[in-house]
């Protein structure tokens, strides 16, 4: 068995690999970086279990000359077995997630709350638009545990924002490797008010996910009313996260709000070999959002969105607000 450590150091090497890998027609596509911070002191709510959530992508999508770019590396075995074509958008992301109970200040929580929990994931994704469809093919890597350095990220995030101290990290569940693979479609449909500049879109998005941290069959349902949607489109697709911000391409704006809601056939990553952790994790969940795309220049645009996620445990009630901004830069 690899220890903490190595596996930590598996996964980056993951990421870097993956993330350098496919890049072999550069200048016939646009280069993006994107990043995500979730938290709740965002939307000034108090600690209710999901904490925070960090992600940074490098999307690659097809220039306007161009029907595609290279696959992901990781995807590009699939890709060829099953004949498809370059994918419009193809995107590396590093997600870190931190779960903890509701009181931080306890080392040992209720064994009904939501045990802390932590995890690293490299995603590698693959989008291919049609039109007003596109399919999402995902892969995901990491570790959940110790090595996913969850409990420093978090109380270094904590110290900067003068917040309680969690100090029950010592119960989290062991270091084991993470695997998943995500196939989703999202159908796209235009509505206008009469205005050439600005209008409005209704997106559903439906698929599912296997894997050894959690199986899921759901989707969201996304409306949209602002300028340029549809060379926006391709990056709705459930590139980053389950609940991941949209953004614009470019200038422009458009404000949203949506649903996200999931179905759990399995769910191994909460409760189970956490210590003295007795919750049920909740067979649903569903997440209302709303928020505002705004792009100032060709290069920069930034997102802002409020989510209110079903708590992940059956002993609560209480609805896991928090606040999501992402930052995009495109080369």
């Amino acid at each position: 068995m690899l220890n903490q450590r190595a596996l930590q150091k598996l996964t980056m090497s993951v990421v870097f690999a993956a993330g350098i890998g496919g890049v072999s027609i550069a200048g016939a596509e646009q280069i993006s970086w994107l990043g995500t911070l979730q938290n709740h002191v965002l939307v000034g709510n108090e600690q209710n279990g999901y904490t925070n959530g960090i992600f940074v992508s490098r999307l690659r999508s097809a220039s306007a000359n161009e029907i595609g770019v290279e696959s992901t590396l990781l995807l590009q075995p699939l890709a060829d077995l099953i004949g498809a074509p370059r994918p419009t958008l193809a995107a590396a992301s590093v997600n870190q997630i931190m779960i903890t109970p509701r009181d931080l200040e306890n080392p040992n929580p209720a064994p009904n709350d939501t045990p802390y929990a932590g995890a690293l994931i490299f995603r590698s994704t693959n989008v291919y638009v049609h039109g007003d469809f596109a399919d999402m093919f995902t892969l995901d890597l990491g570790v959940v545990g110790p090595a996913s350095g969850a409990e420093k990220m978090q109380r270094a995030i904590h110290s900067v924002l003068n917040a309680t101290r969690p100090e029950g990290w010592d119960t989290q569940r062991p270091t084991r490797a993470l695997f998943g693979v995500e196939a989703y479609r999202a159908w796209r449909s235009p509505w206008a008010l009469g205005n050439g500049k600005t209008n409005g879109d209704f997106v559903v998005i439906g698929g599912a996910s296997l894997g050894n941290r959690e199986s899921t069959v759901g989707g969201n349902l996304l409306v949209r009313y602002g300028t340029d949607l549809k060379r926006s489109f391709p990056s709705l697709a459930r590139v980053s996260a389950r609940t991941g911000d949209p953004f614009t391409s470019g200038e422009g704006w458009f404000v949203f709000a949506g649903l996200s809601a999931d179905r759990i056939v399995g769910n191994k990553w909460l409760g189970e070999d956490a210590k003295n952790n007795i919750a049920e994790p909740r067979k649903s969940q569903t997440t209302p959002l709303l928020g505002l795309a705004y792009g100032w220049s060709a290069h920069s645009s930034v997102t802002f969105s409020v989510h209110s996620g079903t708590p992940m445990v059956t002993s609560t009630n209480d609805r896991q607000r928090y606040g999501s901004i992402t930052y995009v830069w495109h080369e």
